[in-house]
């Protein structure tokens, strides 16, 4: 029986449902991994995929933010110019630089796939797992670049 379910349940019985349903948006989707890396692959063949697809993704990331630092180096604004890179020092503690900025998503996008990845509640295919959540959290942020 569900213990969230009975009459009277408590915070710990329903933490692992609760964890569940908040973490399952940020658990990636097989869908964009699978285009690029087949999962009938050996681990070793796919988890090479996985990464070749990863640095070719990080590849156009970084050309990405150089062209929003280009394009945001071309606004007239000085208030904008201002207010762009104290967000970004300030509240995101990166920089204007692109290089820094892909660095810094980089080591923050690993983070929160090894997250999702512990709380999930799968023993196996942690690189694997991995790999393919920080593919997706980077073709997520290339589509929102492109607008």
């Amino acid at each position: 029986m569900n213990l969230c379910l009975a009459k009277r349940p408590t915070m710990r019985s329903c933490l692992p449902i609760l964890l569940a349903a908040t973490l399952a948006p940020l658990l990636p989707l097989p869908a964009p991994a699978a285009e690029v890396c087949t999962p009938s692959e050996s681990t070793v063949s796919e988890t090479r995929c996985l990464m070749e697809a990863l640095e070719a993704v990080d590849r156009e990331l970084e050309k990405a933010l150089v062209r929003v630092a280009s394009e945001a180096g071309q606004v007239p604004s000085e208030t904008f110019q201002t207010l762009w890179r104290d967000n970004l020092t300030g509240f995101y503690q990166t920089s204007a630089d692109p290089k820094e900025q892909a660095k810094a998503f980089r080591a923050e996008r690993r983070k929160v796939c090894a997250y999702a990845k512990s709380v999930s509640f799968q023993g196996t295919g942690y690189g694997i797992v991995t790999s393919r959540c920080e593919l997706a959290l980077t073709r997520t942020l290339l589509e929102q670049l492109r607008r």
